[in-house]
Formats: C-alpha cells, structure tokens, sequence
C-alpha cells in the first residue's frame, strides 16, 4: 500500500514542481528574448523531459534499465498521440510551414533509430553514447537556427533571483521525486510480477507526460502555438536521444530491446502521421487529433493485453 501512495505522491510532486520551472524558465526566457518556437525546442522541453531523464538514469543505476527505456519509448508515443491529440481534438493547431519543416524531418529521422536498434536486439553503452552524440547535435542545430538577439527588462532585476531560485528548487524537487517514483515503480512491478518496461512504457510515462499535457493543452488555448509544437517535437527527440541515450550509457547490463517492438511500431507511425500534416498542410486538425488519441488508447491497450496473450 505505502509503494502505492508513494507512486502517486512522487507524480503529484513531479507535476506541481514541473508547473514551477516551466513559469519561471518562461519568464526568464522572454527577459533574455528567446524566441519561442526555439525556446519550446530546447529549454522547455530539456526541462519538461527532466522527468524521464531522472527515472532513465536512477532505473539504469539500480540495474532496471528497462524500466527507463519504457519510459522514455512510452513518453515519446504519449506525446504524440495523447498530448497533440488532446490538444487539437480541442483546438485545430496552424503553424506555417517554413517554421517547422527542418525540426519535423530532423524527428522523423531520428524516430527511425529505435528501429535499428531493433535490428541489432540488445543495446549498452556503445548505443547510449551515439545517442547522447545525436542529441548535442540536435541541441546545435535548433539553438543555430532559432535564437533572436536578446532583450532585457522583462523580469526587474531585483526579481531575478526569486525566478531562479524557483526554477532551480523546481529541478530539484523533479529530481528527487524521480527518485521515489523509479523505487515505487520498481516495487509495483516486482509485488504485480509485471515487468518493468510494462510499468515504464504505462504508468511511468503517463505520468511524466502529465505536466506537458497541462502546458501544451493551456499554451494551444492561450494561442501559443509555436510554444506547445517546440516543446512537443523537442521533448520527443530528448527522449529518444537523451533520456534513452543515458538509460543504455549507464545500465550495467545488455538491454534487451527486442521486447519493445510496439512501441517502436506506434512511434514510426505517430510521427510518421505528425510530419506528413505538417509538411503537406500545415495544420493538424480535430479528425487527425481523434486518430491520434485512438492510437493512444490502442497502444495502451496492447501493452497491457499482449503480455497476458502471451
């Protein structure tokens, strides 16, 4: 029952904590004059996928890397299908082409990595640092392209130092809730005697993608567009470079990749559908949302199902 309570108090605190930096980064980004398309790429969406990171790192650590590789497989297709399909159930969401066709392509080409990973079946620290390799580029390639000159005078001053106080103590609070959240998980799966990718590509990666479903359901609402995309297309390549990159560099064991077949499946697919909207029309619509939170659904239910077929 306390591993229970603890699950869902650490998700609690990762959400609330998560609330806080995404605020304080936001202002801190406009006193600096990071656009916000850039600004949702890399700085949102490092700090929105600091989540996953930690229970990637932390599950690796204790020799359950398969949990973080859930995790960060299962928030990728959660971003995709359930956050956007939220989001434009609600709302049709426009963007002009030319803002979003390089980060669009550059996703899609590095949603076809889990696939050769596929092909080679296990995964370890060789895999983990190519991954790491392809997210520091990536992180080159958006800053080079996105960032405007800087302005000042947004936050005053002597406000500056609350705002980043509360975005560092927000980390912190992520961190250590991540912490709570891999030992509950890990216990949950262990008493269940269900395996530890089912928890991570399930309840591990719902939660973490609570606090982008929050910020991008509120950002499209309010008009902020170019915001809510960044983020999502920057915190689904964090999760296939970064947050899966860190769970194989620092595992102590071959990762068994093999047992994540659907996951690949739905992420090829999603971004498949999320790119050609984009490039073809440049919108994505109620229909496409609807379809979208249907996959969700589907592949909730398959890794859910699959495993008792079996």
């Amino acid at each position: 029952m306390i591993e229970y309570l603890l699950f869902l108090g650490s998700l609690l605190v990762m959400v609330k904590a998560s609330r806080w930096t995404i605020d304080s980064s936001i202002r801190l980004s406009d006193h600096y004059g990071i656009s916000r398309l850039a600004f949702g790429f890399v700085v949102i969406a490092i700090f929105v996928s600091l989540p996953d990171l930690m229970v990637a790192s932390i599950s690796a650590l204790e020799g359950e890397p398969e949990l973080g590789v859930g995790d960060a497989l299962g928030s990728t297709v959660a971003n995709i299908c359930l956050v956007i399909g939220a989001a434009t159930a609600y709302r049709k969401i426009k963007i002009e082409r030319k803002h979003i066709v390089d980060s669009a392509e550059m996703l899609l080409l590095i949603s076809l990595i889990p696939l050769i990973l596929l092909l080679n079946v296990t995964a370890h620290t060789m895999e983990g640092l190519v991954l790491l390799a392809v997210f520091m580029f990536y992180v080159f390639f958006v800053m080079k392209a996105k960032l405007p000159s800087p302005k000042d005078g947004v936050v005053r001053q002597k406000d500056l130092p609350q705002v980043i106080g509360v975005f560092l103590g927000g980390i912190l609070l992520i961190i250590v809730s991540a912490h709570f959240l891999v030992e509950a998980s890990i216990t949950i799966a262990h008493t269940l005697n269900i395996s530890p990718a089912i928890i991570g590509l399930t309840l591990v990666s719902l939660g973490t993608t609570i606090p982008e479903l929050i910020i991008n359901f509120t950002a499209v609402r309010r008009g902020e567009v170019a915001l809510a995309i960044g983020e999502i297309l920057g915190s689904s390549v964090i999760n296939l470079t970064l947050v899966l990159g860190s769970a194989f560099a620092l595992a102590p064991k071959l990762v068994d990749f093999s047992t994540f077949v659907i996951p690949v499946a739905f992420i090829v697919m999603a971004n498949s559908m999320l790119v050609y909207q984009f490039i073809k029309h440049g919108h994505i619509g109620r229909t496409q949302g609807i379809v979208f939170l249907s996959m969700y659904v589907v592949f909730l239910f398959m890794q859910i199902a699959v495993p008792y077929i079996r």
